[in-house]
């Protein structure tokens, strides 16, 4: 009779915490995701806006970096879900880590890029 070995309850949540802040992070990202709304709004009164071809192309960007985090974001989740299938909790696999870096960082690009369009935009 082969039983799964037991895992420490630790373990588990730090996996359960790990789940959660990825989760929240998708969240941030996935607010962000106003571009179809925003850019028609935008394109559609170019002039009133005030806001040159640099600053549209700006816009894109930020818009792709928040995209690719909530994908980051995603992969983390699968990982995460993986090391749970397995039995390991294992929050410091490879994959988990690099891709939530990656979309860490993704989230804080977007952000900052966001707000530097924001402020140029408003002053």
């Amino acid at each position: 009779m082969s039983a799964l070995p037991t895992v420490p309850d630790s373990k588990k949540e730090a996996c359960k915490t790990y789940l959660e802040q990825t989760k929240l992070l998708v969240t941030l990202a996935s607010a962000f995701l106003f571009a179809p709304a925003g850019l028609v709004t935008i394109l559609k009164d170019k002039n009133a806006a005030n806001i040159t071809y640099v600053q549209i192309g700006w816009f894109i960007a930020v818009e792709i970096c928040f995209i690719v985090s909530v994908l980051a974001g995603y992969v983390v989740l699968g990982s995460l879900a993986g090391s749970q299938d397995d039995n390991s909790f294992n929050v410091f696999r490879t994959a988990t880590r690099l891709f939530s870096l990656f979309q860490f960082i993704e989230y804080v690009v977007g952000l900052s890029l966001f707000i530097a369009l924001a402020v140029k935009l408003v002053t």
